[in-house]
């Protein structure tokens, strides 16, 4: 039977010390510009990049930890990076309450009818280039390329 931890510090251990730091945005963001510019100038998956990123962060920050979420949120308009999604159609799926790519506000995407009414056709993020209609598209797949400053890839 294991001994009961009676809340006295054992040697060599601080319960008190963080095991994590989020960094700033600034350097995440600063850090994913280098990441991409530098050695490989694609990831074929976030979590690829997320695994760059975080090496390269915990060289200057030994406790640097950042999500795929976090990650992929700060990206979107970040000059020198292009986030490229691809969807999968779900018929049936209820439509997000929030951008499911950046985290941004969706706003109805409108038509008028010959009648003159105004029917919701689906809705857009107003953030990234995400958007749903009837059958809600589910983001599947993330790559992260380089990108010139007008937000294209940059071929080598």
């Amino acid at each position: 039977m294991p001994a009961k931890d009676d809340g006295a510090a054992t040697p060599g251990k601080d319960r008190d010390a963080p095991r994590f730091h989020r960094p700033p945005e600034e350097i995440v963001q600063r850090t994913a510009r280098r990441v991409v510019k530098g050695g490989r100038a694609s990831f074929a998956s976030q979590a690829a990049f997320r695994t760059a990123v975080v090496n390269a962060l915990r060289r200057e920050d030994p406790l640097a930890a950042i999500g795929g979420r976090r990650l992929r949120h700060l990206l979107v308009g970040v000059p020198g990076v292009r986030l490229a999604v691809r969807y999968r159609e779900r018929p049936g799926a209820a439509t997000p309450s929030e951008c499911p790519v950046c985290g941004g506000i969706l706003v109805p995407i409108h038509n008028r009818t010959l009648t003159g009414e105004r029917i919701v056709l689906g809705r857009r993020c107003t953030r990234c280039d995400y958007w749903t209609h009837g059958a809600t598209r589910v983001p599947v797949r993330y790559s992260i390329t380089a990108a010139g400053i007008d937000g294209r890839p940059r071929h080598k």
